[in-house]
């Protein structure tokens, strides 16, 4: 998960800054500390944490019994918003293809990468599945359902049931490959040819398959939404078995509840629906659906974003450097190629990492589990990681790009507008500096490991009968975590930090 900089076509760097910051003590020193409020985290967690609610059994509370609740919920609210982000897509599209095609200049590098990916991440996780409701593809192809009068009427194509989300699998690394190693990302008329073949792609996918079926197991961006917005404090909540019985993807659980589907919802009569509060992550502890590919689809959003922090490292310019020259023969190619291996290198040494740990968790548990169901059951506990490394990977970013979108909302095309008074709005470039983009790295890096710990003890409390076994099944899953702590903070600190 990460951005672009958009002043120039070149590699991101989206944290870094003209100075850095001199850190008081030894980088050594906070990696250590924050390792060790890892691993007491865990102590303390296991001390008092004895007890673990059902994968749906926890506190909420239904904010439609309120009026603002029910206002933002009505169906007129949800198709105004769905409308509205018809109408930016359009634009953005239009801005791309025919407007001026300097990044900076134009609407949609800055909208795509920044507003959309960077900032509805955060969203997701820290808010709610927003796109589920406002997804302008989905929004369309219901219009054009409504209109042929085929709402409701069978797909021609029975999505396979192995094929899980293997979809998603591939075209999230599509994607991640555009982000990170494409030269062209970041100008308007290619990204606007890439929002077509998306478009295009995801029309005959629903069209094949179904909408809901498409969107919920083959889609990446809706896919990664919704893992992230299992973090997030609100749910909707379907307790009606005809309207999940209707639904062309399945999605109620064992107890016939639906979680997170806006198709169930709107066909549910309005006193089985719920738009509920809930506790942070309390999402992450439903494992009944996650499958295989699913695994390998979190463990893909937490590598993606992890190489794009590590390209911005010495570590990286050293082997960049040595491929470099090794690779010679392939010309200009080279760095697209260096790239490219690195992209896929890193969430295949995720996935092996993962699984060699899920192992030694089965083993260190004993018991029936096998080294697959563990590695199902706790992938979820990696989302809270996921979502911190992108708060402190990109919250400068999101802060000093996103002010662009004052100037272009005046100038979406770049062709010398003022619509609303703000074309000639600078970004302020010093908003934030290095010093409070660290601290809210280790913060937010610290507590996203601490909540994973808690998610993963909870699951094993569940899911193993006897305390023992659970507590010994997270001792592994603790190495992990702590080890990913002490990485995730080296890499983060590189280009914001003088280091010593």
């Amino acid at each position: 998960m990460g951005a672009l900089v958009l002043l120039a076509p070149g590699a991101a760097a989206a944290h870094g800054f003209g100075q850095r910051y001199d850190l008081p003590v030894p980088l050594a020193l906070w990696v250590t500390g924050a390792a060790a409020a890892v691993a007491l985290s865990f102590v303390v967690i296991g001390l008092f944490v004895k007890a673990a609610p059902g994968e749906r059994d926890y506190w909420r509370s239904n904010l439609l019994r309120f009026a603002p609740g029910r206002l933002l919920a009505h169906a007129g609210v949800r198709r105004a918003a769905r409308g509205v982000s018809v109408g930016l897509l359009v634009l953005v599209l239009v801005a791309s293809l025919a407007g001026d095609q300097t990044p900076t200049r134009n609407l949609a590098p800055t909208a795509v990468w920044v507003a959309w990916w960077v900032g509805l991440a955060y969203v997701s996780a820290l808010v709610g599945n927003l796109w589920a409701v406002v997804n302008p593809w989905a929004a369309m192809w219901s219009g054009v359902e409504t209109l042929l009068g085929a709402r409701g009427r069978r797909p021609p194509w029975r999505y396979p049931g192995w094929l899980g989300y293997w979809p998603a699998v591939v075209l999230f690394l599509v994607f991640a490959w555009i982000e990170l190693i494409y030269t062209g990302r970041s100008i308007p008329a290619h990204l606007g040819r890439l929002i077509l073949g998306y478009s295009a792609l995801t029309f005959a996918g629903m069209a094949l398959f179904g909408r809901a079926t498409w969107l919920r197991r083959a889609d990446p961006f809706a896919t990664a939404f919704s893992v992230l917005a299992r973090f997030a404090p609100t749910e909707i909540r379907t307790a009606n078995p005809d309207a999940c019985q209707r639904c062309a993807a399945p999605c109620a659980g064992p107890d016939g509840v639906c979680l997170d589907c806006g198709d169930c919802f709107d066909r549910a009569a309005p006193a089985r629906r719920e738009w509920n509060l809930r506790p942070f992550a309390a999402g992450l502890l439903r494992t009944d659906d996650v499958t295989p590919s699913m695994v390998v689809f979190v463990l893909l959003l937490l590598s993606t974003v992890t190489f794009d922090g590590f390209t911005a490292t010495p570590a990286w310019a050293g082997l960049e450097g040595a491929l470099y020259a090794a690779l010679a023969p392939l010309g200009e190619a080279r760095l697209t190629v260096i790239g490219t291996l690195g992209l896929l290198a890193f969430p295949l040494l995720f996935v092996l990492v993962y699984l060699a740990f899920a192992r030694w968790m089965a083993w260190m548990a004993g018991g029936p589990l096998s080294t697959g169901a563990v590695a199902r059951l706790f992938v979820l506990s990696l989302v809270p990681i996921a979502i911190a490394y992108h708060l402190a990977h990109y919250f400068t970013y999101l802060l000093v790009q996103g002010q662009l979108l004052i100037r272009l909302a005046s100038d979406p095309l770049g062709l010398g507008w003022n619509l609303f008074g703000t074309a000639r709005y600078r970004p302020d470039i010093g908003l934030v500096g290095a010093r409070a983009v660290w601290y809210t790295a280790v913060v937010a890096i610290v507590l996203g490991h601490v909540v994973a710990v808690w998610v993963a003890h909870v699951v094993a409390v569940r899911e193993y009968r006897d305390r023992r076994a659970a507590l010994r099944s997270q001792l592994p899953m603790l190495a992990l975590m702590v080890g990913y702590t002490v990485v995730s903070l080296w890499i983060i600190a590189q280009p914001i930090v003088e280091t010593r």
